[in-house]
This record gives structure tokens, sequence and C-alpha cells, in this order.
């Protein structure tokens, strides 16, 4: 037979119970704020992502002269390619007010290039030029809601793209059609 005393301490006691219940929701808390700290990084990365693709296939437009009356400060949306809450806006040039970030890093590094590939150039030696472009892409914030987060995206593209000077195209590639660009 069991004696009374052997049936008081082959179960656990009250406190017992709730001391383990109090764990596992600290626990439990822990993780799920961990969870929710990992969606929300994914889906700024998501975002992020949509961004950059979205602000590539603007530059490459730019770059193929498809954007007709380019200006500096030049914006809209991409609500044709079903991103309607991306934005963007488009600085042209060293001196745009729209190249955003304010100080860049490499701002020295690209004055040295400029100035090298002048030096380098011949003068009977025609060449492309190119323009400085800034697209800055604003898109919904998941960090703060009802505010918007930026990617700014830079590169250089050719001056005749940007202004539709098809008469320096054909100067710079004589044997190449302008008529279906234009």
């Amino acid at each position: 037979m069991i004696s009374r005393q052997q049936l008081k301490r082959s179960g656990f006691t009250l406190l017992e119970i709730m001391a383990a219940l109090a764990l596992l929701a600290i626990i439990f808390t822990f993780v799920m704020e961990a969870r929710s700290g990992a969606m929300n990084k994914a889906t700024n990365a998501r975002l992020v992502s949509i961004a950059s693709r979205l602000g590539i296939s603007q530059l490459r437009r730019i770059e193929a002269g498809m954007i007709p009356d380019l200006y500096d400060g030049y914006e809209g949306d991409f609500s044709e390619e079903g991103h309607g809450q991306f934005t963007y806006v488009i600085g042209i040039g060293d001196g745009s007010q729209f190249a955003g970030g304010g100080e860049d890093p490499t701002e020295e590094v690209w004055r040295r290039f400029l100035s090298n590939e002048e030096e380098d150039r011949d003068e009977d030696d025609v060449q492309a030029e190119f323009t400085r472009i800034f697209l800055t892409i604003s898109f919904p914030s998941v960090r703060n809601d009802g505010e918007t987060e930026a990617l700014i995206l830079e590169t250089l593209i050719d001056t005749w793209a940007i202004y539709q000077d098809f008469e320096l195209y054909r100067t710079l590639w004589p044997d190449l059609d302008t008529e279906d660009l234009e």
C-alpha cells in the first residue's frame, strides 16, 4: 500500500505549475518578439529589393532615351508596373538638388576621375559625354507606419540619352540609324 506521505510527493504543487507556466510565457514572449522582428526585416528587405529592381528598370529607360522631356526633379510612380506606392525623383547632374544623401564619400573620387579623363582626352577624339543621374525611390516604411523610406541609385548615362540630343548621337555613332530612336 501507498502511504500518505508518498501520495503527497507524487504530484506537482500549484506553485510549481504556476512557475513553469510563467517561465513558458516569458519564453513565448521573447520568441514572438524575435519572430516579429524577423518578419519586419524580411518585409523591409523585400521592399528594398522591389525598389531596386524598379529603379534599375527606370535607369534603363533613361539610358535608352525613352523618357521624353526629362528634367532635373522629374518625378512619378511605378503604378504601371503594379507598384503605385513606390515613387521616384530623378536628379540630373552633379549640382542637382535632387541628388539626396548629403555629403557623398565618393564625390572626391568622382571628381578625380573626371579631371583625369579630361586630361587624357585627345582634342580630335570625339567621345561620349556622360551625365550623372540620381534616382531616389521612396516606399512605405515597415518600421514606422505612415512614413516612407528611400533608396538612392546613382549612375552615369550618356548625355545624348538624357537630353535627347540625336545630333550628338549621330556624331558619336554615324553608322547607326537614329530614326528608330526618334
